[in-house]
């Protein structure tokens, strides 16, 4: 609950009454009247509070239907009772700051259970402090649109604040470079006092940075897309419906195999399918290859070869089955099994091979089929398609430092749909564990096969989308990989375990 107490201010440009701080619990708080108890529930559990007072409930109750002046609650006893109950719980009430006629003008809502309860306007020495908007800060339009769809949000805050009137987005704007809370307000077309009680409800849901001097810094080692993508994929920082909720069943599930894409003709390359026994005969033991996994950023004279491509991908990347799911089910989807593992088991992520140099393969674009273990060229259309393929080739080129021309690329890509159906909140940060485990995956895989790999760290998006006929915001690319040869000469062998121990104990002696 957010409490944000009455304080007498000067009328707002407009009114004759100074703005007023309004109280109401969450909208998906229940209150559960039970005589002299009470039980709440809310996203973040459930309560019951004993011997309350008859009355006091019945406030409360009135609290999650109607606004009320925090003031008020503070002339009588059972208001008293019902404030500390209130100081308990400042998780569950929102506050609303409204204009002296009552017209709102911003409502701070708790979104995560480490809320704490907010002061009202600054005091007179603050008040004539400069104050700056967050870095973290950020201004958008939720999905729903209505009063409240205005919202600025930050990953350090524990509100999320809808701003209810224009000239409150202003004020909010005008707070991009330091100023006094009166000349934002001044800048916005506001009063005085209703800048001063704006900047004090921003202030202490955490969306101005702290006075230079003052404890609460912000942290400096984050990039604003980085503590906000953790904070949002993560439960804790927000009240966002997350997880496995299924908010798009109004749109019908991505195939758990992609047909034909563009710029794919013919039948495609049909690629051997490894020998089972030939594989388990003449391969190092596990330990051998986990231990001997490396990045390789030199290769052979002797390129890869296409039926080295062939079980690198069969091994590491097939389609190993569908599981159709119950068509009666609006919930149920194909699940896809491959060889690593991956929550949901959609099977999202598609490999595609960008190849300058492999025995057996023209140079190109070409897409691998999962399911039916093929290759399908994509063909180029002009010659900004293949301008586009070598832009990809350059940028793996400049990612391992520019010591090696890449052999074969690997792009991976995420037909992100097949997670945001299902999964909302962690679909982005579920794609990329997804890519992690894929590429362990190849390392071994390649490790044992003797042949070179490479993970990079970036690539291009766009680049990529034109390289391999893609739209981004329906398939995009979410990790590049390379294979390669590796040198002559014999690969290096893992003979025992490598580590730090002994020399990590002995600096603690």
């Amino acid at each position: 609950m957010t409490v944000i107490y009455d304080r007498p201010a000067p009328a707002p440009t407009g009114s004759a009454d100074p703005p007023r701080h309004l109280l109401r619990l969450r909208r998906d708080v229940l209150v559960g009247p039970d005589g002299d108890d009470v039980e709440l529930t809310h996203p973040w559990g459930r309560q019951r509070v004993h011997s309350l007072g008859s009355a006091t409930v019945a406030r409360l109750a009135r609290l999650a239907e109607e606004d009320t002046a925090a003031g008020t609650l503070a002339a009588d006893p059972d208001g008293v009772r019902l404030l500390r109950l209130l100081e308990r719980f400042p998780y569950l009430v929102t506050s609303i700051l409204a204009a002296g006629d009552g017209a709102p003008l911003a409502t701070a809502v708790p979104i995560a259970r480490s809320a704490t309860l907010p002061a009202g306007a600054p005091d007179g020495a603050s008040a004539h402090r400069p104050v700056v908007l967050s870095r973290f800060a950020y201004l958008r339009r939720l999905p729903d649109p209505g009063a409240d769809a205005c919202v600025v949000e930050s990953p350090l805050a524990s509100y999320r604040v809808a701003l209810r009137q224009p000239a409150v987005s202003a004020f909010v704007a005008a707070l991009t470079s330091p100023r006094v809370p009166a000349e934002a307000a001044a800048v916005a077309g506001l009063s005085t006092p209703v800048g001063e009680a704006l900047a004090g409800l921003l202030s202490a849901t955490g969306f101005l940075e702290p006075a230079a001097g003052e404890d609460g810094a912000e942290p400096e080692l984050w990039d604003f897309h980085d503590l906000l993508f953790h904070s949002r994929s993560r439960a804790g920082r927000h009240d966002y419906p997350s997880g496995g909720v299924f908010a798009h069943q109004d749109h019908p599930q991505l195939p758990a195999v992609p047909g034909a894409g563009p710029r794919e003709e013919g039948p495609g390359i049909d690629l051997p399918v490894p020998d089972w026994s030939r594989v388990v005969a003449g391969e190092p033991g596990f330990t051998e290859v986990l231990e001997g996994r490396r990045s390789v950023r030199g290769y052979g004279d002797r390129p890869v070869t296409v039926a080295q491509l062939g079980e690198l991908l069969y091994r590491a990347a097939r389609v190993r089955q569908v599981i159709p799911g119950d068509p009666q089910s609006p919930t149920a989807y194909d699940i896809v099994d491959r060889p690593y593992p991956a929550g949901g088991s959609t099977g999202e992520l598609e490999l595609y091979l960008s190849v300058a140099n492999c025995d057996g393969l023209e140079p190109g674009v070409y897409r691998y089929d999962a399911a039916a273990h093929r290759l399908k060229p994509r063909r180029w259309s002009g010659t900004a398609d293949e301008a586009a393929f070598r832009e990809l080739l350059t940028a793996a080129w400049r990612a391992t430092n520019r010591t090696v021309e890449p052999q074969v690329l690997l792009t991976v890509t995420s037909r992100f749909g097949r997670l945001s159906w299902k999964y909302s909140q962690i679909a982005y940060a579920l794609t990329l564990k997804h890519v992690g485990v894929l590429y362990q995956t190849l390392y071994l895989v390649a490790t044992a096969m003797g042949l070179g790999p490479c993970g990079l760290g970036s690539g291009d998006t766009d680049a990529a989308a034109r390289a391999l006929g893609l739209d981004w915001t329906e398939e995009t690319s979410v990790g590049e990989f390379l294979i390669g040869s590796l040198p002559e000469g014999p690969a290096p062998a893992a003979k025992s375990f490598r580590d730090v121990v002994a020399r990590s104990r002995g600096s603690l002696d």
